[in-house]
């Protein structure tokens, strides 16, 4: 006989007690539902205060919706906010009436903690060895599912102006099966995973590493059971000033990856470079000399 799971988050266990809530509680409630991240940042007696509730009734609260305590609950709501939900990552105490330059400031100040915390922590033996075994490979296959699929996309293009054999997977429509069916030791799997990813991200490293293929993950800091898995890991910040993640840091660590790729066999690089330039002439493909029209 099938039965209702539980309710596992918090929005979803409001939900599930909101009609039989006392009405002490389903200010909190309303509250929380409205921004659930706040418990990571405040004690019981301040949400309880901000819901013009008591303590007394914040505790019952918790208990009701199946936590121990106040404490498991915001355990698990701070486990979702470094997981990246954005329902999590919002809070009721944001200044609306902020500045636009604020707004601004406070961007900058998180882009540039970013990017800085990235490149810092990367190792440039890492990075030449990675090059290396990027211009060496068989074949490189580069895998992105949901936001990480427009950094993988990125990141095929960009290795296609200076090598062959590069596809980017799963194809449209398509499913992984049939593509990493021949994969074996002299191929690179490149994995994009920001956080948010799909369940099928370690089980596909997995697949990849016992047949021999060696794995590069591009990722945020809490990929920590992909990362060892692969055979070498770049990880890059994604925290942002709002509730959306940004991917500035992952973006520039493409960059300087497909760099490095370049300055490490210029010759062969740039005489492909100037293949496909040719290429686009011969197709009259890019109006390569639009500015000069304009001027």
């Amino acid at each position: 006989m099938d039965t209702m799971k539980e309710p596992i988050t918090l929005e979803a266990r409001i939900q599930a007690h909101y009609e039989s809530l006392p009405p002490a509680e389903k200010r909190l409630g309303d509250l929380l539902l409205n921004f659930p991240g706040d418990i990571a940042n405040y004690s019981a007696g301040e949400l309880a205060e901000t819901a013009g509730t008591s303590k007394a009734a914040a505790s019952r609260f918790f208990q009701r919706l199946g936590y121990r305590d106040f404490s498991e609950a915001r355990r698990q709501v701070r486990e979702a906010k470094q997981w990246g939900s954005p329902v999590y990552l919002s809070s009721s105490h944001r200044d609306d009436a902020a500045m636009p330059s604020q707004f601004l400031a406070d961007h900058l100040h998180q882009e540039t903690l970013n990017l800085t915390r990235t490149l810092e922590a990367i190792r440039p033996d890492v990075l030449r060895d990675v090059a290396d075994a990027l211009a060496r490979a068989r074949r490189v296959q580069v895998v992105g599912f949901r936001n990480s699929r427009m950094l993988a996309l990125y990141l095929q293009r960009q290795l296609l102006l200076m090598r062959p054999d590069v596809s980017l997977l799963p194809q449209a429509g398509q499913t992984l099966g049939e593509d990493l069916v021949d994969m074996g030791e002299q191929d690179v799997l490149v994995v994009i995973g920001m956080r948010r990813r799909v369940a099928a991200i370690a089980r596909l490293i997995e697949i990849a590493r016992d047949s021999g293929a060696r794995i590069l993950l591009v990722a945020d800091p809490s990929a920590t059971q992909a990362s060892e898995l692969a055979t070498w890991t770049l990880n890059c910040q994604v925290r942002s000033s709002s509730l959306l993640d940004s991917y500035s840091a992952a973006m520039s660590v493409l960059n300087l990856l497909c760099i490095t790729l370049f300055e490490r066999g210029q010759t062969d690089r740039y005489s492909r470079l100037r293949r496909i330039e040719s290429l686009h002439d011969e197709l009259e493909e890019l109006d390569a000399f639009a500015w000069l029209k304009e001027s």
